[in-house]
């Protein structure tokens, strides 16, 4: 006669369970999250823990938004995952080359003559806004997925943008390429943006992502595609480190290529406006400069310059893709470090 009356405790509990959930506005918000970007797991438990993340992450979002910054953040694609687990899988700069080679020193980075800068740092002949995506020479943003080939894809919009400019077309290169076949970076768990330019220089060219896809993990060099060298460059420059207004220099002229500490919950929950910290001078993701503008702060919201940025996230991140990081900022490195590890290739 027990086993009956277990039977229909069990029922009722399960039931209380179901109502409970049904009345928690928190899981109703999951469930649509879950549609919006196609995301499925493997066992109801898994389900159960991404849901306390999603709730302890819903809450910063809150709670930060409240607090009247100059930009807001949101439950985007990453927001079932611990800050943890966002760095683990998007973060992809900085890690020792396959020959044991380190990560390029900033004194590397020395003062370098510009074209057409007649004195130092007097940017009043620059325009006052560039966004080089209104020129055609910036193709969609692109998504490295859980591979650490943010290096690659800096460099290859460093690129896209450069052939545009110069030989009037866009054509969208193969990140995948650099992630194979680039001898001296280690793919998915690491690189830098100046051995992509190497790789490119050395193999005489970069071939079409058509022709070489993005696969989002580690393959073997398809050797063949070497040949196809769509789109090759005679060098690179680095950009002053510690100067934003050389940066400024560059980036009016042509994408830059820059290395960011993306590692913080605001990079990773990041929704719209002028991004102003809280980050530090750490980098570990590379992104590309592709303009610069200004809006109209007021005095206590701080300096309404910024960088447009944009990212390899895909473009449900941020705006549409892209980031505006808040310019001249106070601070040597550029915020985030982004006047740290600048470079750019040439033609």
């Amino acid at each position: 006669m027990a086993r009956p009356s277990l039977l229909l405790l069990l029922l009722v509990s399960a039931c209380a369970a179901l109502a409970v959930a049904d009345d928690d506005p928190m899981v109703r918000r999951f469930e649509q999250w879950m549609g919006k970007h196609g995301r499925a797991y493997t066992d109801a438990g898994e389900k159960q823990r991404r849901l306390e993340v999603y709730r302890k992450n819903v809450e910063l979002i809150e709670e930060f938004n409240s607090g009247g910054h100059s930009y807001t953040l949101t439950d985007n694609k990453f927001a079932d995952l611990t800050n943890e687990e966002f760095r683990a899988k998007v973060l992809g700069l900085g890690a020792p080359g396959r020959t044991g080679r380190r990560a390029p020193r900033t004194e590397n980075f020395a003062p370098v003559t510009m074209p057409e800068k007649e004195a130092d740092n007097d940017n009043s002949t620059l325009p006052k806004e560039v966004d080089w995506r209104k020129k055609g020479a910036v193709v969609p943003v692109k998504n490295q997925g859980g591979c650490g080939s943010c290096w690659a894809f800096a460099a290859v919009a460093a690129m896209e943008g450069l052939n545009h400019i110069k030989k009037g077309k866009l054509v969208s290169l193969s990140e995948q390429e650099l992630v194979d076949c680039d001898a001296e970076a280690v793919g998915c768990a690491g690189g830098f943006m100046s051995w992509a330019y190497e790789f490119v220089m050395d193999n005489h060219g970069l071939t079409t992502e058509a022709s070489y896809p993005y696969l989002g993990v580690n393959g073997v060099c398809q050797t063949a595609k070497l040949n196809e060298t769509t789109v090759s460059i005679a060098g690179y420059r680095n950009v002053t480190a510690n100067s934003e207004p050389d940066l400024l220099w560059a980036a009016a002229a042509q994408p830059v290529s820059v290395a960011v500490d993306a590692g913080g919950f605001v990079w990773q929950l990041y929704g719209g406006g002028v991004f102003s910290g809280p980050c530090t001078a750490q980098v570990n993701h590379g992104v590309t400069v592709v303009g610069y503008g200004e809006t109209n702060a007021t005095v206590d919201e701080g300096s309404g310059k910024y960088w447009i940025i944009k990212n390899s996230w895909g473009a449900g991140w941020g705006e549409a893709g892209y980031m505006r990081l808040q310019r001249d900022a106070g601070m040597p490195t550029g915020l985030c470090g982004v006047a740290l590890l600048a470079s750019y290739p040439v033609m």
